[in-house]
């Protein structure tokens, strides 16, 4: 019975420590999970238990052993790095902050539970309660791996950032030459439709008017766009500070093979130029500054995918024409084509673009996917991951400020 209650324990504490660990943000999902926080608390529920069968007599002796127990992994975990054939595991960004709190939850949590469930399990009235450590136990395992995935990163939609009050109010103000134009192609075939159908239709029973007279005069000039409305002086816009590249991709783990999630690598290390002149456009990504919420993830991304390569180049020989609604403020859709180069691999690609003149800055978001074949790169793999999906989605935000 007091190893049941030990269970009982550990159950609980792996339920609480569970959902604590989501927002702590594991640094490795294949050995820092809900699932492995659930077990370990399981564990030293049942090591409570056994310790408070063997030394109830002696409850100081209990304390102590749990709280050296504590010790033992506060101290691995912060100095595991240096120690031999555990460098790799434990030179993890985050391990403490993730671990210390969820070993004081699991073995503090144990060390004052099991004692109270033991003495609650020994009476009488508590005997119709003999399969609640099992119940328990049970609800803690549905939790730890249900909750296996929620603590990753997500993917993010990117959009374009919020229009400027003033490039707001000059897109509503202005008479941009597009409305004209829209007014020419729509509303004046219509009216020239219906007088040409009133005149030839001779059942009409409009009685005749005398003709109009017309006053001739003075011819008024073409109303001229204003500078919202034309191509700006400035045609080289530089792409930097705000400008974010995302890469997702589904896996799954071998801790939970069933589950797949999505991992999610960021890069703000983004420059280069738009050009409106005709002259190529080019984005340089630094393929070094892109990171995900996993430090193996990272270093395998700058170690054995990139170690030399450490910038992509995307060119885009010319942009295609633009409208003029473009330059008063209005948001502008369409594909452009370009090419990706990494290494001495160039790829052809083909992006979704939406864009918006912003004055003196131009946003730019373009969404793309593309597979490791067409890049020419090896799919990444790893002994914890036992799915990587073919397809990599892309989001590309660029903020180009004029130079």
């Amino acid at each position: 019975m007091l190893v049941l209650a030990g269970l009982m324990a550990g159950a609980i504490a792996a339920v609480i420590a569970s959902v604590v660990s989501l927002p702590l943000n594991s640094p490795l999902d294949s050995v820092f999970n809900s699932a492995t926080v659930t077990v370990a608390a399981i564990a030293v529920g049942l090591l409570a238990g056994l310790l408070w069968m063997w030394l109830a007599a002696k409850i100081l002796w209990y304390g102590i052993t749990l709280a050296a127990l504590l010790g033992v992994v506060v101290a691995v975990v912060s100095l595991g790095d240096r120690l031999p054939g555990l460098e790799d595991l434990l030179n993890l960004d985050r391990l403490a902050s993730f671990s210390i709190p969820l070993a004081v939850i699991i073995i503090g949590g144990c060390a004052v539970l099991t004692p109270l469930l033991a003495s609650m399990l020994l009476k009488p009235v508590f005997a119709l309660l003999k399969w609640a450590p099992l119940i328990a136990l049970a609800i803690a395992l549905a939790v730890g791996f249900g909750l296996i995935t929620q603590g990753d990163s997500e993917a993010v939609e990117l959009a374009l950032p919020e229009r400027p009050a003033a490039t707001l109010t000059a897109l509503i103000m202005t008479p941009a030459p597009t409305v004209v134009a829209l007014l020419a192609t729509t509303v004046a075939p219509t009216v020239v439709a219906a007088v040409s159908e009133a005149i030839e239709d001779p059942t009409t029973d409009a009685p005749p008017t005398a003709p109009a007279t017309v006053t001739p005069s003075a011819p008024t000039a073409a109303p001229t766009p204003t500078p919202s409305a034309a191509a700006p002086a400035t045609q080289t816009f530089l792409i930097g500070e705000g400008s974010v590249v995302t890469f997702t991709v589904e896996e799954a783990l071998r801790s939970a093979p069933a589950v797949r999630f999505d991992a999610v690598i960021t890069g703000a290390g983004l420059s280069g130029a738009a050009r409106l002149d005709g002259q190529p456009s080019i984005v340089n990504l630094d393929l070094h500054s892109l990171t995900s919420d996993q430090t193996y993830r990272d270093r395998y991304i700058h170690d054995r995918m990139f170690p030399d390569t450490p910038e992509a180049v995307f060119t885009v020989d010319q942009l295609p024409a633009l409208p003029p609604t473009f330059f008063a403020g209005a948001e502008t859709a369409g594909e452009l084509n370009g090419s990706l180069q990494i290494g001495e691999t160039v790829t052809p690609l083909r992006f979704q673009v939406t864009a918006r003149h912003d004055g003196n800055v131009i946003n730019i978001l373009a969404q793309t996917t593309f597979t490791w074949d067409d890049l020419e790169l090896d799919k990444p793999s790893a002994r914890s991951v036992v799915f990587l999906a073919d397809e990599v989605e892309v989001q590309v935000l660029l903020i180009a400020r004029s130079s």
